[in-house]
């Protein structure tokens, strides 16, 4: 049998699908954050969240009613990427550590 032919079977259409899922899973799964959250220079809070914790991405953050504008930003954030967003009324600073 050539190659050619033995190398498309039917399910080879959906392969790169299928990679590109199971990349974004374990890239969720990967991710940490350092949340610091402003609230006056005794009450300052900072929280470590680790993905590999929560049952879908962003949960942390869906949970404290981040808006969608928000998550949106979290979401593509990079590795060593630093944003603050004004959030109620206090500044949250968020770092992707990983």
């Amino acid at each position: 049998m050539p190659l050619s032919t033995y190398s498309q079977t039917p399910l080879s259409k959906y392969l790169p699908r299928l990679k590109a899922y199971f990349n974004e899973l374990l890239d969720f799964q990967s991710r940490i954050w350092v949340v610091h959250i402003f609230e006056g220079s005794i009450t300052d809070q900072s929280f470590v969240i680790n993905e590999d914790g929560f049952k879908e991405p962003l949960e942390w953050m869906k949970k404290r009613d981040y808006q969608g504008k928000m998550l949106d930003r979290v979401d593509k954030m990079k590795v060593s990427q630093v944003i603050e967003v004004q959030f109620e009324d206090k500044m949250h600073r968020l770092m992707r550590v990983k």
